[in-house]
């Protein structure tokens, strides 16, 4: 029998954070849910892309055993050397959820994009500079701080974090 949640928490923020479609019975009774302190979080792989930057943030299992993760992260800027966010948080990308095993050492990728502020007026943007991402694991309601400066938008009119499910 599979079992099927969706867990959704809204935090003071206004960061939503989700973790659908749980893994089966059989997994999570044998397997732990790799868990916020089960996680480090980094930013790999950054390139050039059209008015983007492209890359992963990757999730390494820092536990001593194997757990199992699966959704999207929540992500969102922050700034002004407090953790205040700065501007709307990521949007989702489509994408397959899958149910990832993480053996110590392992990791999963969730695809990122960074969308270059100055695509957007000044005016609408309001660019301000940010500290780096604030990440939820899915399913935890803990942030993990990934420190990368660059410019974000103050304004919540505008995207610029798009975001895709965990993949192996």
């Amino acid at each position: 029998m599979t079992k099927k949640m969706i867990l959704t928490l809204t935090c003071a923020a206004g960061l939503t954070v989700a973790t659908l479609g749980a893994a089966p019975a059989s997994a999570q009774a044998a397997t732990p849910h790799c868990g916020n302190s089960s996680l480090a979080v980094r930013l790999v792989n950054l390139q050039g892309a059209a008015g983007s930057l492209v890359g992963d943030l990757r999730l390494t299992n820092t536990s001593r055993g194997t757990c199992w993760t699966r959704g999207y992260p929540g992500v969102s800027y922050v700034g002004f050397g407090n953790g205040t966010q700065i501007g709307r948080a990521a949007t989702w990308d489509a994408g397959t959820i899958r149910t990832i095993t993480l053996a110590p050492r392992q990791h999963a990728d969730a695809p990122i994009r960074l969308v270059n502020v100055q695509n957007y007026p000044a005016s609408t943007c309001r660019p301000t500079p940010v500290d780096g991402l604030r990440v939820y694991v899915p399913g935890s309601t803990l942030a993990k701080f990934v420190p990368y400066r660059t410019t974000g938008c103050r304004s919540t009119r505008v995207t610029t974090l798009f975001v895709r499910p965990l993949t192996r």
